[in-house]
């Protein structure tokens, strides 16, 4: 992989990172704090100058909960891909659960996201707009 692609991947990672920590109101200090790690080498992993070890980068999806691809832009961030869900509410229901998460198991911690991810799309069910229907063309088929 060349310099600039590294170079690029770590800026997104950081902005990324940055993003999901935001949405959730958590400070730098306080992701840092979770992670185990000081606040300043956490500023410079958000600010894309350094990239955390693999597991670090799992333990920061986690405290997240995002995917690692969803960090690393390579699928987009589940929130902003559907805007009309309003953040607001979505935010305040996610910055509840955040003290919680850390206090729980791998399996807790699964079963939170599998639940918010459903419940997340069943919310996009009722904000989206419904799709008009194709009106079928009256007349003759051609046989």
């Amino acid at each position: 992989m060349n310099k600039e692609r590294v170079k690029a991947l770590r800026k997104t990672l950081g902005a990324n990172i940055r993003k999901a920590r935001t949405r959730l109101a958590i400070t730098q200090e306080r992701m840092a704090e979770q992670l185990e790690m000081s606040p300043e080498v956490y500023g410079r992993m958000e600010r894309g100058l350094i990239f955390p070890r693999v597991e670090r980068l799992v333990d920061i999806c986690e405290k997240l909960g995002v995917s690692s691809d969803q960090l690393l832009g390579l699928s987009v961030l589940e929130v902003a891909a559907t805007p009309s869900v309003r953040q607001d509410e979505w935010l305040g229901l996610m910055q509840r659960l955040t003290p919680v998460m850390p206090r729980l198991t791998q399996p807790q911690r699964k079963a939170v996201r599998r639940h918010m991810t459903d419940f997340h799309r069943l919310l996009v069910t009722f904000t989206e707009p419904k799709p008009k229907a194709k009106r079928e063309r009256r007349g003759r088929h051609p046989t």
